[in-house]
């Protein structure tokens, strides 16, 4: 790495405003090729560079790749193809030109002619109307990949030919004839052109119509290629060159043997094998032992990533990290080898002279010279006398230097922090404090960190003002803050501030090293002990452990968190005092941030954390299998509790199934007693369960309220001495579930996907063996199951086989499947589409694309962070946090009983992707009117839901039959057959049916002729009635069916099977009750959110969830809704009430409410995370995402609309996002430049980023210097104002000129007239020093505007007579002109020269007096430019122009 730092290299230095994309013409080609390849072995020649086996590159005489980047080549076609890149263009413009007459499509519709170059008859067959049917229109389309890997054009007729005709023979004549045309791949109604016939065709088209579709006519076609450098094209180093698949595809192409389409197909094959065009591996070709790392399977945004977008650093370092609490939080333990081996580069000067003059000493001591930087070139220095004040020396890293470590991934900003290096005698590790482990998302399990050494005082000073850690005492993501005690010193904290701790003198003082400088308190309590030596009574003194804390807290620390008061640095409170040092909203290290400096904040944690450690050493803590043996003395009342527990678990559970519509029957009492206990049988009702993700999510959220009880025994049988539960109470380490399972019972299990078998209601040999038994019972073809179980032994008593098989089972990791990498792609989306939001100066929150508008201003919570400053990357900010709350979500893995946080978080952030299949669904929330009445919401909710669900006819009929009556067939034109549908008399009262209702709703049904139509259905006339039995069975009193009725009016022969097969089936989906719109409704509960504080008597609220039918047209699936629930009208909430999609909210409600329901659904998937983000990172994804007027989808497309919607052209940073081969060809075709200015865009090629310490600002610099405010008299001030109203009395003479009455004037300008000897060549050396002869032409165009600016007898602006003074003090006679000094400047016209216009100068006596702009221009130009004078005098004074 020395070599490196020392080695001096010439690198080309300039401003990058921005990149331009083209294609690569043939001329650029040629002039950037040094060499034509004209055979297959010079693919590698060493005139293209490194590697070569001459070890010398042929071009340049360079011996090395480091000063060598290679050179491009030159390969000939031997025939001219079209350029693989705009095949569909010139498919396009095919398609609009006649292939025939060569004209451009004429719009018969618009009657638009156009000109054609090549004279043609006036009648086209192809393009004529009259020969359509002889002569089917043709439709140009480039080939498909079996067609020449899709490099070839083909025609086909558009329209399919009648049967028995064929199309005409001159029907292909205008394509040219052509040796290379293959007929293979040709059919009777296509034909695949060549190349050459392409050409042939374009080639008589309007050159202005090609030149208006593609700029040039030469750059479709392609004659060369140019062959990349070797340095490109290498696959592996070593002693044996390999190069990789372009090579072999270059040397196919040299001296090619074949036609135009198959030569095209290898340009294209070769193209498609460029790095940046590869396609990423799929999972198969992993599999087979293909690496992914080797440079030639680098798929494009890969190797985007790791060539443009990764930068290369010799002054960082990475190692394994590992605990070190006697270290300061703010620093970092370095080995001492790495210190010596990484060098910071520092200015000399007279301050740091003694300390570099000793490193570099030592170091020349070591190595014999060392190398500075001196007026920009490397020095080599061998005696300490050589430095001279100014170098920049190369020194090793000592402490107290600062570098900036970071720990990967870096997924939030807190991973990036800067530390002050400690220079320790170890080896192998870095050493960090413990309490910054928080920050860092990391921990001591071979975590690495990576380090970077700061080269120039700019970026040391932004590490320190920036990203230190006493910056970054409050999270940004939560508000709340980043550190505090944890692990081991929050145990000890606990632990020591219990009741009954205490020290005595020589403890006290052996602790109290470790506090603030502050004296001894009086003792908690005080003991005599008589001393036998001197036989008098001497103190025994005790401290207590509060005591001890209150050392590091200051006498003026007052607080009051969490039940917690500190008064005067000391404990008031008596209950659990340790609260206020663990994490939530309120704590100590909150009121630390908010009173403290950082640097005092970190002092008081080092201070807490050394005394606390120190304390814990001398105490003693250990955890062993002990802790898990509860109580010996009461284990038997314990187990019997649990038991009992258990039981009433599971009854709750089973209460919970009974709710449901399968056991209805039941709780009305409406079952047969012989059926009522086979309906409560547990092993049913355990069955029953495991079939369905809705039966089991009820039943395991009953169980797991009832088994939270159980947990809490663990304080009533753990003895105070358990490190386990000292821990738990602490907040420092472990979970309550998993001390339960070990040391009581396992509980509840439940697989987290479904499986194809159940388990048995109890775990056990004779339980299986009845399982295996009682499945026959059960009903078959169920074969996916939800499985869940009780286990009621703990691991620490035993499970047997088959509890050990079940909890295995349940608690597989593969849950994720293949949802695991959602959190990370999420990031990458947020981060491209937010990164380069920032805070102006203005204090609105801005794009750096086109300085767009996001928001007005940043909304500030009230948390502890400061107010955000102008330039902060607020964007970044937000996408971190989100993205910190998906990867918090990969805890909570996707089951088959609850909603995914991870996924639903993914559906809000796509809410902007478009569907066009799938349900929709919307949210209706009750009325709080119904509060009103007992379980008026419940009601309520009941109501909606059966006035909205749809009821098919098929849903109730039971039975339907087709009876023959004889007696109806009498009757003239009526069919004999009759068709009954029996309707359950229960089913329809549980339905809230009328039978006239359903008839109503089959006959609506039956003459709604537009619905007919669409359905192309011809139903005949019916009669639809009800009858309550059918006529060939006896009339039954106690009968509990309904008859529907339904007969053909009109007799037919095919009256029978029309009924059957058209009528019947027609009816059955009628729908009778609800919405045909609506395919269910479910009613659900919603959780009020924690943070509110709304007076509410419970904790959520019912809504209903209404999805969308097949038949529903999704559009208008919302307007439908409303429709429908025009009846309900009063008790539904609609100012809550809202579709679920946001297009739907859109369309409906406006941007602003999409936007609104879009915050509001954000935050709740963010509450199911658990995770907590301020408010204003989630209001600044939603304005980001909307501020086009729509919702953009997060992807390539809505990254595209984003930018165009900016008028900003990024194809850089959308190559970046996604298919960077795809977005740089577009940009050449169009010739798009990029100004480069996002973030990503700057960084990768080296431009400093418009945010942050980079922002965008203007500097505003007035000439004119501070003066000392002169003192105002107050009296002479207010004589002013009343000399101000006086009246001024003015009188106007015959002679144009006017007199002052009680007052004269003040003067508009301050005059100094110049003295009478020299005063012109004190004038001339003045301009000519300051003054030019192109200022001068500017004033006089500025003067001429002036003139006719303003109408006869107009007062100048003062800006305006500002500039008239000056040109008068430019004339030849300006004090004759000035004379008692100006008070007014206007325009007038001449007295001598009629209309002529020119400028009035009124003085302050009085009198008026005209002035020619021209001769002020012309004297001064005949000071300064007697050339320039004569020729203004011959133009404007003369009147001669020119």
């Amino acid at each position: 790495m020395d070599n490196e730092v020392y080695v001096e290299q010439q690198v080309p230095s300039g401003v990058l405003t921005g990149i331009r994309f083209k294609v690569l013409s043939e001329e650029d080609a040629e002039k950037a090729s040094v060499k034509e390849i004209s055979v297959p072995n010079e693919v590698t020649d060493p005139a293209l560079g490194f590697p070569n086996p001459a070890s010398q590159c042929h071009t340049c005489g360079a011996k090395d790749y480091r000063t060598c980047e290679g050179h491009i080549g030159l390969i000939k076609f031997p025939f001219t193809i079209l350029h693989p890149y705009f095949l569909p263009e010139v498919a396009q413009i095919l398609n609009k030109i006649c292939p025939g007459c060569k004209n451009l499509k004429k719009d018969k519709a618009k009657k638009t002619d156009v000109e054609s170059i090549v004279q043609t008859p006036k009648i086209c067959k192809y393009c004529d109307r009259g020969f359509r049917d002889v002569y089917p229109p043709m439709k140009f389309k480039v080939s498909m990949k079996d067609v020449f890997g899709k490099t070839a054009i083909v025609v086909e007729s558009s329209r399919k030919l009648i049967s028995g005709k064929s199309l005409p023979p001159d029907y292909w004549d205008f394509v040219p004839n052509d040796p290379q045309q293959e007929d293979s791949f040709s059919a009777f109604n296509r034909r695949v052109l060549t190349h050459a016939q392409v050409y042939q065709i374009l080639k008589d088209v309007n050159p202005s119509f090609l030149k208006g579709s593609l700029g040039k006519k030469n750059k479709i076609f392609l004659q060369s290629f140019p062959l990349t450098p070797n340095c490109h094209r290498v696959a592996e180093f070593g002693q044996n060159l390999t190069f990789d698949e372009r090579t072999r595809a270059y040397r196919k192409m040299i001296g090619f043997r074949g036609t135009a389409n198959e030569l095209s197909a290898c340009v294209i094959e070769c193209i498609k094998l460029s790095k940046i065009r590869a396609e990423k591996p799929s999972f198969r070709m992993n599999t087979n032992g293909n690496n992914d790392d080797n440079p030639s399977k680098m798929h494009g945004l890969k190797y985007i990533k790791e060539v443009s977008l990764g930068k290369r650093t010799d002054f960082c370092f990475r190692m394994v990290c590992v605990g070190d609490p006697y270290i300061k939080l703010n620093e970092i333990g370095v080995p001492h080898h790495i210190a010596e081996t990484m060098l910071v580069s520092e200015q000399l000067n007279s301050l740091n002279w003694e300390k570099i003059n000793a490193s570099c000493g030592l170091r020349i001591l070591q190595r014999g010279e060392t190398f500075i930087r001196r007026r920009g070139g490397l020095v080599p220095v061998r005696y300490g006398d050589q430095l001279r004040i100014g170098d920049t020396v190369y020194r090793p890293l000592h402490d107290g230097d600062i570098v900036l470590i970071n720990r990967p991934p870096s997924i939030h900003s807190h991973s990036l922090i800067a530390l002050r290096v400690k220079v320790l005698p170890i080896d192998c590790v870095l050493s960090i404090n413990p309490l910054i482990c928080s920050p860092l998302r990391g921990d001591f399990d071979g975590d690495s960190l990576h380090g970077y050494i700061p080269q120039s005082l700019e970026s040391r000073v932004e590490l320190a003002e920036l990203v230190s850690l006493e910056k970054q005492m409050v999270d940004k993501q939560s508000g709340k803050n980043l550190l505090s005690l944890s692990h081991d010193s929050l145990t000890a904290a606990h632990l020591m501030l219990e009741d009954g701790v205490f020290f005595n003198r020589p403890q006290l003082q052996q602790l109290q090293m470790f506090c603030a400088n502050q004296k001894i308190k009086l003792p908690a309590i005080m003991k005599k002990l008589k001393n036998s030596q001197f036989d008098n009574m001497s103190r025994s003194c005790l401290w207590t452990g509060r005591q001890l804390f209150s050392l590091v807290l200051g006498k003026d620390f007052d607080v009051s968190v969490n039940g917690t008061e500190i008064k005067k640095g000391e404990f008031v409170s008596v209950l659990n005092p340790s609260s206020c040092l663990q994490e939530g909203d309120e704590n100590l290290y909150s009121y630390l941030i908010k009173n403290y400096e950082g640097k005092e904040v970190l002092e008081f944690l080092h201070s807490f954390q050394e005394l606390l450690i120190e304390w814990l050493s001398m105490r003693g803590f250990s955890v062993s299998l002990l802790d898990l043996y509860l109580s010996s003395d009461s284990q038997t009342n314990m187990n019997d509790e649990v038991l009992y527990g258990l039981l009433e678990a599971e009854r709750q559970a089973h209460g919970q199934l009974l709710m449901v519509d399968a056991h209805q029957d039941f709780l009305t009492g409406n079952l047969p007693e012989n059926e009522a206990y086979n309906e409560l049988d547990s092993s049913k009702l355990c069955h029953d369960q495991q079939t369905s993700a809705a039966l089991s999510r009820a039943s395991a959220s009953a169980f797991k309220e009832v088994f939270r009880d159980i947990q809490n025994l663990i304080y009533n049988y753990a003895t105070k001495e358990n490190s386990f539960l000292s821990m738990l109470k602490a907040g420092s380490k472990g979970n309550m579930l998993k001390f339960v399972q070990h040391s009581m019972c396992v509980g509840y299990q439940h697989s987290l996907v479904p499986l194809s078998f159940h388990f048995p209601r109890d775990f056990s040999c004779i339980s299986w063996n009845d399982h295996k038994r009682a499945v026959s019972s059960f009903p078959l073809g169920i074969d996916r199951y939800v499985p869940y179980g009780v286990i009621k032994s703990s691991f620490l008593s035993g499970l047997n086989p088959l509890e050990l098989f079940i909890h295995s089972v349940t608690n597989r990791d593969a849950s994720f499947g293949g949802h695991a990498d959602i959190s990370g792609t999420l990031f990458r989306k947020l981060m491209f589409f937010m990164r380069d939001i920032y805070i102006g100066y203005d204090g609105t929150v801005r794009s750096c694309y086109g300085n767009q508008l996001v928001q007005f201003s940043y909304g500030q919570s009230q948390s502890l962070l400061e107010e955000a400053e102008c330039g902060a990357p607020v964007g970044s900010l937000a996408a971190c946090a989100i993205s910190e709350a998906a990867y918090g979500a990969l805890d909570q893995p996707i089951s088959a009983l609850e909603n995914s946080p991870l996924l639903n978080l993914k559906k809000v952030l796509e809410c902007g992707v478009r569907k066009l299949s799938g349900n929709k669904t919307a949210s209706l929330f009750l009325s709080q009117k119904l509060k009103r009445w007992t379980n008026g919401f419940e009601y309520g909710a009941i109501d909606v839901k059966n006035h909205l669900e749809k009821l098919l006819f098929q849903d109730v009929v039971s039975l339907v039959t087709i009876f023959y009556s004889p007696q109806t067939g009498k009757r003239a034109h009526v069919s004999p057959w009759i068709c009954y549908f029996r309707i359950s008399k229960e089913a329809a009262c549980r339905k809230q049916l009328k039978v006239q209702s359903i008839i109503n709703a089959l006959k609506i049904k039956c003459t709604d002729s537009i619905k007919l139509k669409k359905l192309k259905l011809t139903l005949p006339k019916l009669q639809i009635a009800s009858k309550n039995y059918p006529e060939d069975d006896a009339m039954n009193e106690n009968d509990e069916n309904i008859f529907i009725t339904a007969q053909i009016i009109e007799d037919s022969s095919s009256s029978l099977d029309l009924l059957q097969d058209v009528v019947v089936p027609f009816l059955l989906e009628t729908v009778i009750k609800g919405s045909s719109n609506v395919k269910k409704v479910d009613i659900l509960w919603q959780d009020y959110p924690k943070t509110s504080k709304s007076g509410r008597d419970s904790s959520g609220e019912l809504y209903l969830r209404v999805f969308m039918s097949e038949n529903c047209e999704r559009r208008n699936f919302w307007r439908f809704l409303v429709d429908d629930c025009i009846q309900i009208m009063d008790m539904i909430d609609w100012e809550r009430s809202h579709p679920d999609s946001i297009e739907d909210v859109i369309l409906a409600q406006g941007i602003d409410a999409a936007r609104n329901h879009f915050l509001s659904t954000l935050k709740s998937a963010i509450a199911d995370t658990g995770k907590s983000i301020l408010p204003e990172h989630l209001a600044l994804a939603a304005d980001c995402l909307s501020a086009t007027g729509e919702f953009v989808p997060i992807n390539a497309k809505g990254l595209s609309i984003q930018r165009k919607q900016m008028s900003a052209s990024s194809p850089f940073t959308q190559a970046c996002f996604s298919n960077p081969s795809d977005c740089f060809v577009k940009a050449a075709k169009s010739g798009a430049s990029d100004k480069l200015e996002g973030t990503i865009d700057a960084l990768s090629w080296g431009k400093v980023p418009a945010l942050g310490t980079g922002s965008r600002f203007d500097i505003i610099f007035s000439g004119k210097e501070h003066e000392i405010d002169k003192p105002e008299d107050v009296y002479s001030l207010l004589s002013k104002s009343v000399e101000i109203d006086d009246e001024v009395a003015v009188e106007v003479n015959d002679d144009n000129k006017q007199q002052t009455g009680n007052k004269a004037p003040a003067p508009l300008f301050q005059y100094h007239k110049f003295a009478a000897e020299g005063g012109t060549d004190i004038m001339k050396m003045v301009l000519r020093k300051h003054i030019s002869a192109e200022d001068i032409k500017r004033l006089s165009k500025d003067l001429k505007h002036i003139l006719y600016k303003y109408d006869v007898n107009h007062k100048l602006s003062q800006d305006d007579k500002l500039v008239a003074w000056k040109a008068l003090l430019l004339h030849p006679r300006s004090d004759e002109k000035i004379g008692a000094g100006p008070y007014e400047i206007k325009v007038g016209n001449h007295s001598k020269h009629g209309n002529t216009r020119c400028f009035i100068l009124e003085r302050v006596d009085g009198t008026a007096e005209d002035f020619s702009y021209h001769k002020c221009i012309h004297h001064a130009l005949k000071l300064i430019a007697p050339d320039e004078a004569r020729l203004y005098e011959s133009r404007w004074l003369n009147g001669k122009k020119y």
